[in-house]
């Protein structure tokens, strides 16, 4: 099995950002290339005043691309990439998904997503990345970032039946106070 996972990036307006576009674009252009079972958008709703989360943003971006609805799959529950990584597994455990996991995001958030989902999700037998426009002024602040995501994750158990719980319940406190 075969599955493209599209990772969502925040809205600040009901309008997508051409980030967005670009990724689900990407998504489209890959999907017919590989085949895949399952499209999953993947991000929640971050801009109140609009009646589509992110990854409900981007399967309506897919569906006005053409593509095939009965392969698409929201999680509408993450705000963040840990979160995209968490609740993927999730989805991806309720149907039984093994097989090859492909990370479609932007260029400067690529490695920083494949390390997070390589760490939630060990167990996938390949896991790999396509990029849309690689913006370098933010691969700084992703550097940074993947320094406290590790920093969070080396301290939950992924693989108990607490590991979501545990996630939840860490806070930057946590990761200034382990320093």
């Amino acid at each position: 099995m075969k599955a493209i996972v599209v990772l969502g990036c925040m809205l600040h307006s009901c309008e997508p950002t051409d980030e967005m576009q670009g990724r689900v674009e990407r998504s489209i252009q890959f999907a017919r290339m590989i085949h895949p079972d399952l499209i999953v958008f993947s991000g929640g709703k971050t801009f109140p005043e609009c009646q589509y989360s992110e990854s409900g943003m981007m399967q309506k971006l897919a569906i006005e691309a053409g593509a095939d609805k009965t392969m698409l799959v929201t999680e509408e529950k993450s705000t963040t990439t840990v979160e995209n990584a968490i609740y993927v597994r999730e989805l991806l455990e309720e149907r039984k998904f093994s097989g090859d996991l492909y990370i479609v995001t932007s260029c400067y958030h690529m490695s920083r997503s494949i390390t997070i989902f390589r760490k939630v999700i060990p167990g996938m037998l390949s896991l790999s990345g396509l990029c849309y426009e690689c913006k370098t002024e933010r691969l700084q602040s992703e550097a940074t970032r993947l320094i406290i995501d590790e920093s969070v994750m080396s301290k939950v158990e992924w693989d108990s039946s607490s590991w979501l719980r545990s996630y939840k319940n860490m806070t930057k406190i946590d990761l200034i106070c382990s320093h």
